[in-house]
């Protein structure tokens, strides 16, 4: 008997960490409270704590019990009836088939939670295919990437596309939000982009296109940040960004840094009108918001496109990376590999978090002149 109890004993608390009790009292607790607090009502502000403690445990009992198909809220609701004749009458036999049936009801959410799980799986393989492979080397360039999900999909991406005038466009993206949303809106994105761009290598144009294509198909409070880099073999570079974090350029001459950010509103957040007069255009027009910049970059210069996932990752103290972190992470890592530069990228905002979750998708672009 006492070897069954140790074999159970074992069994429960196998491969059990403190990260997992971490996990769950800190990420699982949050992400519970968010997905019910959309069915618990507002609380009143003149009841004492307790009350309203309690009112706030009600509420979120209810908007659990309507979350369950009706077939097994009404078993959840036989297995409170059991609880309460095994506490009133004493009767072993109702708490055993309350347990037996709260176990079912937990294997059957169990199981959907897996398949979604499953499918969520493939989504994500889904993505991750539809992000450039294989990039032959970019004439006069080295390229090298990394991006991750918050969740299994994300609104994060980077593409690699021949223009008609043979130049090469890099660019990086980020749907507000994560997720499934996201992740969608990302592959109408680049389905777009890339059908845009087989028809024009004016970098203000296809921004234009897009955003008319875009643009009242989002839902509120989603818009769409782009920073693009249009690449010639000789060093060149036009780029322009939507509403992106700015860029930054090691220079390897003068071992320094600085940031590209011309101007230009998200896409999704601005109508492309003829109909207004010049000074409003200035305000309103996302196509004159655009502003287009060029540079050349030397032998050994750096661009490094990110999404605001990196420089906003936080620290399980609630410290954000920063832009200062990233410029002082390239400087001084710039004359290494390229992928040696992603890897200490990757392990810096790894050792930063110290554990934290990742809030936010992560995505980078490395590009050096060679």
């Amino acid at each position: 008997m006492t070897g069954f109890f140790r074999n159970m004993g074992d069994m429960f608390v196998r491969d059990l960490t403190w990260n997992d009790f971490n996990r769950t009292f800190n990420e699982d607790f949050r992400g519970m409270y968010e997905f019910y607090k959309k069915n618990i009502k507002p609380e009143e502000g003149n009841k004492n704590r307790i009350k309203r403690t309690i009112r706030f445990l009600w509420f979120l009992f209810l908007a659990f019990l309507m979350k369950l198909t009706p077939p097994r809220r009404l078993m959840y609701a036989i297995a409170l009836i059991f609880i309460i004749i095994s506490y009133s009458q004493n009767q072993i036999s109702a708490a055993v088939y309350s347990f037996i049936i709260v176990t079912i009801l937990l294997a059957m959410e169990l199981a959907d939670k897996l398949i979604t799980k499953d499918e969520l799986s493939i989504a994500r393989e889904i993505q991750l295919s539809l992000q450039p492979s294989g990039i032959k080397m970019l004439p006069g360039y080295e390229f090298s990437a990394h991006s991750e999900a918050a969740k299994e999909v994300g609104g994060d991406y980077y593409d690699v596309i021949k223009l008609p005038d043979e130049s090469t466009l890099v660019l990086i993206g980020d749907v507000s939000g994560k997720g499934i949303s996201s992740a969608l809106y990302v592959v109408k994105t680049q389905t777009a982009l890339q059908l845009f761009a087989s028809e024009t290598s004016d970098l203000r144009e296809l921004l234009i296109r897009l955003n008319s294509y875009i643009y009242g198909q989002l839902k509120r409070n989603y818009f769409l940040s782009l920073f693009l880099a249009k690449l010639y073999p000789d060093g060149n570079v036009e780029y322009c960004r939507a509403g992106h974090p700015p860029a930054l350029l090691y220079q390897a001459s003068s071992n320094d840094v600085s940031w590209l950010k011309p101007n230009g509103f998200a896409v999704g957040m601005a109508v492309s009108s003829n109909n207004i007069s010049p000074e409003q255009k200035l305000n309103t027009d996302f196509g004159h918001s655009l502003e287009i910049k060029n540079l050349r970059m030397q032998e050994k210069d750096l661009l490094f496109l990110f999404t605001d996932g990196v420089s906003e990752s936080v620290s399980i103290d609630g410290k954000e990376y920063g832009q200062d972190r990233i410029a002082g992470l390239i400087k001084k890592n710039a004359d290494k590999s390229m992928e040696v530069i992603k890897e200490h990228v990757k392990e810096e905002l790894l050792s930063f978090r110290k554990g934290a979750e990742l809030r936010d998708d992560t995505t980078f672009v490395l590009l050096r002149r060679s």
